[in-house]
């Protein structure tokens, strides 16, 4: 399996587990694949004001070539702080909340 495919593989699977930790009702993942993998994932959640910022410090990681060194630990503890090797893969991050509607979307590119 490709690098691409299993960062792909893991960076979802910790984004899918963080949403059902907080009891998300819906959650949508779009994969679309041209020259890398771009992500959508989307879901129904309710975050509070703490989550939110919490999820975006995680994510806000910059881009780093480390991160695929730390890749096959990803998932294997189940620590939401996991979020934060995966976000050292991508790039073009994008994480919208509404928290009216109570709509998370969190987009981005596997570097």
């Amino acid at each position: 399996m490709s690098m691409e495919k299993e960062a792909t593989i893991r960076i979802c699977t910790q984004l899918i587990k963080y949403l059902l930790d907080r009891h998300a009702e819906k959650v949508v993942v779009e994969i679309k694949s041209d020259e890398r993998y771009r992500v959508t994932v989307s879901a129904s959640v309710t975050l509070d004001e703490e989550e939110e910022e919490k999820l975006r410090s995680y994510l806000s990681t910059r881009p780093q070539e480390i991160g695929y060194y730390y890749l096959t630990l990803v998932g294997e503890y189940g620590a939401e702080e996991e979020l934060t090797v995966a976000a050292m893969l991508v790039d073009e991050l994008s994480v919208e909340y509404d928290k009216e509607e109570r709509r998370l979307e969190i987009s981005f590119r596997v570097r």
